[in-house]
């Protein structure tokens, strides 16, 4: 019983830590306004503070991160990353201009990219493969909670910031902006101390019975994933290989990917007049607008991926049989597609309120709470109802996923369309409600076509589909839409467009998963695991 309790505990805690981390990094969205006004931003710089400062960091440390997480101590890395996101929230609040901000954003991306890896890991030695699903999508109400709190909470600091202090009485000059970061970092710290304190290390891989060793040399491990994503270093190591073929197929995708990000940057430039394309700096006679920032981040992360892809397959053929298969893939994409859609419409569900209903700041409120209860509900019961149904057929869980994605696109479609507020709200709730349940169930899939060890790079794999689509891409490509058309209802809806496509990706994962996933251990052996 006390073992069941303490795995409980320990659940509930990475759960809070995971709404800290969502509360942290949304934090942005409530305090726009103000950082507009004191460091005279524009929406372009909020756009890139949002997403891409954020998501290509995030994204991109995650592989490291994730490796730290498969042979280090596990509790000890989610408490040293929460420190470091906490620490650098809190900074936030002494930035004095765009640079600092974005600097600390980026301080905030590297911290919380500790966080899942280590605890999806932690989360697999905890619990019983028949009870994961439920669990992960526990600890994934985190994401909802923290996004409802930073709206509820935050609106609530600067409101009593507002009401009770003028610029004049203000306590050591801190405007009510800079006093939000501060009351969300400080307390991370503490929490932090927490998890370090009251949180034991599990055996690795005992629950199934594949106990693995953690990795004797786990930080030197840690700089070769950063060496084999990052040029010159990435190219130096291929180009020391005894086969040749891999180092040129580099060359060539990093020339196809400047290609490629050259092209995409003339054309969503080309989309807007001058006079809206939102120019940021200027470099010898260059104008660097908020396109080129943003493809150029993701230029950067499609070739660390790739590098880093190509180092694995190099040098640990196991994982890269593993999650090298479609079915893998397709979860992964299908993955980023349904992020995609929530990341997307997340930065702009509170401003086409104000556009079609005339709301003000106290619908914050109201969004935050619905944001958060149908969120947290929506992970919980995914894991709940896809480990009910995976009893009855070995691909239940996606099955429970494809159902419960298509309904939200048509309750989407409605909420955008109604002319009552009230309707608005309940629609928001229940597209919420679905949309978010696959998260648990889709992160479950993945973690058991793996073995123990691999669970951090699976999770890092997995999330790079999950932050370089959906958060990289979704906001502003949802900005850019609603900046063409001058309709955020439409650019709104377009999120759609990539239902199908995620649905067909799920419907083919669903084939192959349930001989894949036994498989498992056969395969690993075969393709040179020592097991």
């Amino acid at each position: 019983m006390k073992d069941r309790a303490y795995r409980y505990y320990v659940l509930g805690l990475l759960m809070v830590i995971y709404a800290f981390n969502f509360l942290d990094r949304q934090v942005i969205t409530i305090l726009a306004p103000s950082l507009k006004a004191d460091l005279g931003l524009t929406d372009a710089q909020l756009g890139l503070l949002f997403g891409t400062a954020f998501a290509l960091f995030y994204a991109l440390f995650g592989i490291p991160l994730a490796k730290l997480a498969d042979g280090w101590n596990r509790v000890k890395t989610i408490s040293i990353g929460l420190s470091v996101w906490s620490a650098m929230t809190a900074v936030s609040g002494f930035a004095t201009n765009f640079a600092q901000l974005g600097g600390a954003r980026i301080g905030v991306g590297v911290g919380e990219a500790s966080a899942s890896p280590a605890a999806y890991s932690l989360l697999q030695d905890y619990f019983p493969k028949e009870k994961r699903a439920t669990a992960l999508a526990f600890y994934s109400s985190g994401i909802y909670i923290g996004v409802g709190a930073s709206l509820i909470f935050g609106g609530a600091v600067i409101a009593y910031w507002d009401t009770h202090f003028t610029p004049a009485t203000q306590p050591f000059g801190i405007a009510g902006w800079q006093a939000t970061f501060l009351a969300f970092g400080i307390p991370g710290l503490l929490l932090a101390l927490l998890m370090w304190l009251t949180v034991r290390e599990p055996a690795r891989g005992a629950v199934d019975g594949l106990t693995s060793p953690g990795d004797p040399h786990p930080f030197r491990s840690v700089a070769r994933e950063f060496a084999a994503m990052f040029p010159p270093f990435s190219m130096i190591a291929l180009a020391r290989a005894p086969l040749k073929t891999p180092f040129v197929r580099n060359l060539a995708a990093f020339a196809l990917i400047a290609v490629v990000t050259v092209l995409v940057i003339g054309w969503t430039d080309s989309l807007l007049p001058p006079a809206r394309r939102s120019p940021i700096a200027t470099l010898g006679g260059l104008v660097i607008t908020s396109n080129v920032i943003q493809w150029t981040a993701i230029g950067i992360g499609a070739y660390c991926s790739y590098s880093w892809l190509q180092s694995i397959r190099m040098r640990d053929r196991p994982t890269v049989t593993l999650i090298g298969t479609g079915t893998f893939a397709a979860l992964s994409v299908a993955g980023g597609l349904m992020s995609f859609a929530s990341y997307g419409l997340s930065p702009f569900v509170y401003l086409y309120a104000v556009n079609t209903f005339g709301v003000g700041p106290e619908a914050g409120y109201t969004l935050g709470w619905i944001l958060a209860i149908a969120g947290g509900l929506g992970t919980v019961a995914g894991g709940m109802v896809s480990d009910r149904v995976k009893l009855i057929h070995p691909a239940g869980r996606l099955y429970v996923v494809i159902a419960a994605a298509a309904v939200s696109g048509v309750l989407l479609y409605i909420q955008l369309h109604t002319p009552s507020l009230t309707l608005f709200y309940a629609l928001l709730g229940l597209s919420n409600f679905l949309q978010i349940m696959w998260l648990g169930p889709v992160a479950a899939s993945c973690q058991d076509l793996v073995l123990p060890r691999m669970r951090g790079a699976a999770t890092a794999v997995f999330f790079l589909g999950v932050n370089i689509i959906g958060l990289g891409l979704g906001p502003y490509i949802v900005g850019l839409v609603s900046d063409v058309t001058q309709d955020l209802r439409f650019a709104m809806l377009s999120v759609l467009f990539v239902l199908p496509v995620t649905l067909t990706l799920f419907a083919l994962a669903s084939r192959k998963l349930p001989a894949l996933e036994a498989s498992v251990t056969e395969r690993a052996r075969a393709a040179g695991e020592p097991i």
